[in-house]
């Protein structure tokens, strides 16, 4: 019945309701804010089975988080909702953000409602995905605990918070600003290359993409117009988008001979992974 629904729903452009969910050692604060609240469709976030983590991941805690990730799927699905999982290092807060950020463009891209609960799982991936929320509008909420777990039984059961009031906390969505289109196309083509780009690099990038005001390619014209185009091309990368990225912290320039070379900082490296750009 959910999948004729959903379909019906898809075709008249109805949009849908979407949680994300970081999932640690939860269950009671991924599943219970659905006796309350609406989803067709559940993003869990968790490290599963062979994915890499900064902070070494044991056999046996990669057993309980499967185990923890199997019974919030089973009680999501008898609540008729939709699950979809996604292996992420729980301990990189970069990652985090990047997978985040890319789910909600894509969901918003179908015109789809996006909440993020970030109380079922640790202190990183919450940061991570309130900031990624922020970023791209999606509504923040946070599932209070009344009581923890002291037993592994209770754990099991709850996992290691117990919520039997259902307190929902939806916290203020304040606007991160993001740098425009095309900066946002070079912090990300930066944060892929670590060493650093020339200025012609970028100017090429910018060109191959496709990137507003520089379209035309002016290695391919001669004499006076190659020499203008190259000019306003350079001036437009300087002024428009290399000095307010390096006012905002998130590139540095280093002077190499005759050339300088554009790196990208580790504040320009949270922006380029909460873009949503990053593949």
């Amino acid at each position: 019945m959910y999948n004729i629904f959903n379909m019906v729903r898809t075709m008249e452009g109805i949009e849908e309701i979407v949680h994300i969910i970081p999932l640690g050692h939860e269950v009671d604060r991924a599943v219970k804010p659905f006796e309350r609240l609406k989803a067709n469709r559940v993003h869990l976030l968790t490290i599963v089975e062979g994915k890499k983590s900064k902070i070494k991941y044991s056999r046996e805690m990669e057993n309980k988080q499967k185990y923890f990730l199997g019974v919030v799927k089973k009680k999501l699905g008898e609540k008729d909702i939709e699950v979809e999982c996604t292996n992420v290092d729980m301990f990189d807060i970069l990652e985090v953000m990047k997978k985040v950020s890319k789910i909600i463009q894509k969901e918003k891209l179908e015109n789809n409602i996006v909440y993020v609960n970030i109380s079922g799982a640790g202190k990183l991936a919450s940061v991570g995905a309130t900031l990624a929320a922020m970023a791209h509008g999606a509504r923040v909420y946070y599932v209070v605990a009344d009581r923890y777990s002291k037993s592994e039984e209770q754990e099991l059961q709850h996992g290691l918070s117990i919520c039997e009031k259902l307190n929902i906390m939806f916290l203020e969505n304040f606007q991160l600003q993001l740098p425009d289109e095309n900066s946002l196309k070079v912090l990300v083509s930066l944060c892929e290359k670590e060493k650093g780009m020339k200025t012609k690099e970028i100017l090429d990038i910018l060109r191959e993409s496709g990137a507003e005001g520089f379209e035309k390619d002016y290695a391919k014209l001669i004499g006076e117009e190659k020499r203008r185009t190259h000019q306003k091309y350079l001036i437009k990368l300087n002024k428009g988008i290399l000095d307010k990225l390096e006012k905002r912290g998130y590139i540095i320039r280093e002077k190499l001979g005759r050339y300088n070379t554009i790196k990208i900082t580790e504040s320009g490296k949270y922006v380029a992974h909460i873009s949503g750009l990053l593949k």
